[in-house]
């Protein structure tokens, strides 16, 4: 599946450095996760070059919208999202993204402030709530050392607990994985980022 022959031109692939899988011709399991949306998303047909891990992977970005299986709300998993793909640049997972806060309302002042500084967040400044502040802090000092002060986990034990204070982690190195795999192999902008009845679908299949 991983070839690096092309059998023909695609018009969706502009700058990616790999060519997407088809779904016609993938393993009927891999194409059955790739066409979980009624529209395309580049970023299902180059995870499907790992046919292997794919599957578990879907099964990881799933659960985040289902609040059956996530444990913390839903804004916060957007927040860790959008200042994850802010930080490391991945402008695609930004816009795949940025529907979902604003129809389920993170707001129009915390989304404009999500690209604010580590410092700004840590001096106590911008539009966030307590709870908000301590998972910027945990975000923040992962993506730029790969760890956490002493201090920092202690605030969000009292915040968060530790559960969620793990499910933070666990959405974090998700999204960074994605971010890294949007970046590395320069992935296509989607045509339509937001394709005719992406919020009702979003409505119906995000939970809360």
């Amino acid at each position: 599946m991983s070839a690096p022959t092309e059998p023909r031109p695609d018009p969706f692939r502009h700058t990616c450095l790999v060519p997407y899988v088809e779904a016609a011709t993938a393993p009927p399991a891999i194409a059955e996760k790739i066409n979980v949306l009624p529209f395309r998303r580049n970023i299902f047909l180059l995870l499907a070059h790992s046919p292997g891990l794919f599957p578990h992977m879907m099964g990881l970005i799933g659960g985040c919208f289902n609040k059956d299986v996530r444990k913390i709300p839903l804004l916060d998993w957007q927040l860790i999202v959008l200042r994850t793909a802010t930080t490391l640049g991945a402008k695609y997972e930004y816009d795949v993204n940025l529907p979902v806060a604003e129809i389920f309302n993170l707001g129009e002042e915390k989304i404009a402030a999500i690209g604010c500084t580590a410092l700004s967040v840590r001096q106590g400044e911008g539009p966030w709530t307590a709870r908000q502040r301590v998972i910027l802090r945990v975000v923040d000092e992962q993506l730029a050392t790969y760890t956490n002060t002493p201090g920092t986990i202690k605030d969000a034990v009292e915040i968060l607990g530790h559960a969620e204070l793990v499910e933070v982690l666990i959405i974090l190195g998700t999204y960074s994985t994605l971010a890294r795999i949007i970046n590395g192999l320069r992935i296509d902008d989607d045509q339509p980022v937001r394709p005719e009845g992406l919020e009702d679908m979003l409505k119906a299949s995000v939970t809360e």
